[in-house]
This record gives C-alpha cells, sequence and structure tokens, in this order.
C-alpha cells in the first residue's frame, strides 16, 4: 500500500516541478531574457516531460482504480464465502470450531481490503497542489455494511460479542 502512495506523490512531485519550470521559461521568454531559439529548445523538452509524465499518473490512477474494482470483487466473493459458512453452520453442517476459524478469517481478509480500498481512495482524493483526480472519476461502489447481506451483519455482531469476552 505504500507503494501506491509512493509512486502518486513522486509522479505528482515531478509534475508540479516541471510545471514550474514551464512557467518560469515561459516568464524568462516573455521578458525577452531568453531568446526564442532557447525558448523554443527547452520548451519542447520540457513540453515532452509534461506530457510523459502526465500520461504516466493517468496510467497510475487507472491501476490504482482497477485494483480498486479488484478488491471490490473479492470482497464480494468473501461475502458468499462467508454467508455460506454461516449457513451451514445454522444447518449443522459444520461445528462451531469450524465456523468459527472460516468466519474469522474471512472477516480478516473482508476488513483488510475494505482498509486497502480506503487508502487508495484517500490518496487518489487527497488535496494536493500537484494534479487533482476528480471524485467523479474515481466512483466505485464500496461495500458497507447496508449492501451486505443479513447474515453476514449477523456474524459481524456475533464475532464482536466473541472478541469482546
Amino acid at each position: 500500500m505504500v507503494l501506491w502512495r509512493y509512486l502518486f506523490e513522486l509522479v505528482s512531485k515531478d509534475l508540479e516541478a516541471l510545471r514550474k519550470k514551464k512557467q518560469t521559461l515561459d516568464d524568462l521568454f516573455s521578458s525577452k531574457r531568453i531568446s526564442e531559439q532557447t525558448y523554443e529548445c527547452l520548451n519542447k523538452d520540457i513540453s515532452e516531460a509534461l506530457m510523459n509524465t502526465e500520461k504516466y499518473l493517468e496510467s497510475l490512477v487507472s491501476k490504482m482504480k482497477g485494483r480498486i474494482d479488484d478488491l471490490e470483487r473479492q470482497i464480494s466473493v468473501l461475502e458468499m464465502f462467508l454467508a455460506n459458512s454461516e449457513m451451514m453452520y445454522a444447518a449443522g453442517e459444520i461445528d462451531y470450531e469450524a465456523y468459527d476459524r472460516q468466519s474469522r478469517a474471512l472477516i480478516a481478509g473482508i476488513e483488510s481490503m475494505r482498509r486497502e480500498i480506503s487508502e487508495i481512495k484517500n490518496i487518489l482524493s487527497a488535496p494536493s497542489s500537484g494534479p487533482v483526480v476528480s471524485e467523479k472519476s474515481m466512483e466505485v461502489t464500496t461495500a458497507s455494511p447496508e449492501n451486505i447481506t443479513p447474515i453476514v451483519a449477523e456474524i459481524k455482531s456475533t464475532e464482536e460479542t466473541l472478541v469482546q469476552s
């Protein structure tokens, strides 16, 4: 997870530095402190670097959004396994120990994935002086307790009770 944040911040800082260089170059040219030939040469290099950095940032954001989508799908699968485990326990097909081990492992996985989703969303929406990623462009539906089947919500309640005991 730290890698996502590190890469995003690094690219954002590079982009900010390139934009400052471009502005400075434009200012130097408009104040006639550099020749047109020098301006054109440096502007070409900076513009190319800006374009490449922006493309990389778009790619990184796309990968982060893809990771969120993957995690959402995995959460959905784990929630089905969790509900199935609850049904098997309620039907007497598995004993309490098996049910407890399964449900704890599944709940831990779900919560870990939710934390990762939250972290990625925080990275994408964090205010910075660098590029701004719009909220609309990163809309992803996160499974919330309201979306989870009542059985799964009951399991969480049972788990919390067990942990507190």
